[in-house]
């Protein structure tokens, strides 16, 4: 009894979590948008924004009394930003994808292990896990509503940042744009939204491994008598093998010789 895997029945699970990777990174990330510095072209600070938290300065001096700048993700102070409907929206749409995208490729590439994973009945969780991918492509493309929320457009940290980077820094205009760039964490949500894609078409079109049936030896069992000489009577018997049947047919073809003999002795 062997197992027949096409050569892309695991295409699904690997574009799936590459697409969990870049969706956990997107949405976890404190660089989904930024706010580069203006009017200054020698080294302009960049302000990166993420759903959940946000990119924090602080400055500290070396041994040689160097002063130098340390990037760190921080939470968002209560009462620093305002959180609009759209700013909810992508929050939580991004830990919907990331729950969701996260179980399903779990439970598709646990699925590998099982025999239940082949046949009708694995084309049936291909397609379970095709849908499910498809509302995770849905959801993270939603993610991007933060493009269009306060976030970018009324983010009271970019001014909060820009009066404490001020008072630290000696090359610092202050000046930022009143709307945002796309950084890191958008184009890897981006990117995600096209993998969860792929993840969907490939479950719904890729065929799962065919498994051998299980099968039962069928054979014919003759007996010969033959009377000797003397009297005595040789019974032989002959058996001859068949070919292997499933044993789907074989209890059919039992059920049908049972019915059989059954109507036999009713007449």
């Amino acid at each position: 009894m062997g197992c027949k895997p096409p050569p892309t029945f695991m295409l699904p699970g690997v574009l799936a979590i590459i697409a969990s990777i870049l969706c956990l990174f997107g949405g976890t990330w404190c660089k989904f948008i930024s706010f580069t510095e203006v009017n200054n072209s020698t080294d302009p600070v960049t302000l990166s924004y993420g759903i959940w938290n946000y990119l924090g300065y602080s400055t500290r001096n070396t041994i040689s009394g160097e002063q130098v700048m340390m990037e760190s993700c921080n939470y968002y102070p209560d009462n620093s930003v305002i959180i609009d409907t759209k700013w909810r929206s992508a929050r939580a749409f991004s830990a919907l994808t990331i729950i969701i995208g996260g179980l399903v490729t779990f439970w598709l590439v646990l699925s590998w292990c099982m025999r239940g994973f082949s046949g009708d009945r694995g084309k049936s969780l291909l397609r379970c896990a095709g849908m499910m991918y498809m509302f995770c492509c849905l959801f993270q493309g939603l993610t991007l509503l933060l493009m269009t929320s306060n976030a970018c457009y009324n983010n009271g940290m970019v001014e909060l940042s820009a009066t404490a980077l001020q008072n630290s820094l000696i090359n610092f205009s202050g000046e930022f744009p009143t709307t945002c760039t796309m950084a890191g964490g958008g184009k890897a949500t981006i990117a995600a939204v096209v993998m969860w894609f792929l993840a969907a078409l490939a479950s719904l079109k890729v065929e799962p491994p065919q498994r051998d049936p299980i099968t039962v030896e069928s054979h014919d069992v003759t007996y010969t008598k033959n009377q000797q000489a003397d009297g005595t009577q040789v019974v032989t018997e002959t058996v001859v093998k068949g070919t292997p049947v499933p044993v789907a047919a074989a209890n059919n073809n039992e059920t049908v010789e049972e019915g059989a003999a059954a109507a036999d002795q009713a007449v």
